[in-house]
């Protein structure tokens, strides 16, 4: 049976991340279980976005990704999307994974920047169990990569 693990000190030297949900499953959202992180400056205690991680191991997660975020507009360009994504990674070790998927619509130049810097790739066939998962990804106009975190 899966269980959230707690993770009460997810920092850098910027940011931290706060849970603010644990979510069961929502297949009508297209969602497994999820964990939901603010993302706060250290500095001022700010919330300047939020990101998730989907603790998902079925063919879903080719297609949603594992990990998605925002950052408000106001505090863009500082990567800390990026980072955010690194403090993640310990979230999703915790859980076994060695690999992550993170998508991004083609038009997202700033998500696909992010998504670059932690190393990630454009996925491949050899990637994915079925040829169909890439034709619906390029039907979505979504970019998937693929994360090794076990680095």
């Amino acid at each position: 049976m899966f269980k959230f693990i707690e993770f009460p000190d997810l920092k850098d030297n910027e940011i931290k991340l706060i849970v603010k949900s644990y979510d069961e499953p929502d297949l009508d959202k297209s969602y497994a279980y999820r964990y939901g992180f603010s993302i706060v400056l250290i500095e001022t205690n700010e919330d300047i976005g939020e990101i998730y991680f989907a603790v998902d191991t079925s063919p879903r997660q080719y297609l949603r990704g594992h990990i998605s975020y925002g950052i408000s507009p106001a505090h863009r360009g500082h990567n800390y999307a990026m980072k955010a994504c690194l403090l993640i990674k310990h979230v999703a070790l915790a859980h076994g994974f060695s690999r992550l998927f993170i998508g991004s619509k083609y038009d997202n130049i700033a998500s696909r920047r992010t998504i670059e810097k932690l190393g990630a790739v454009p996925i491949t066939k050899d990637d994915v169990p079925e040829d169909e998962i890439l034709k619906n990804l390029k039907a979505e106009k979504i970019d998937m990569f693929v994360w090794n975190i076990a680095k």
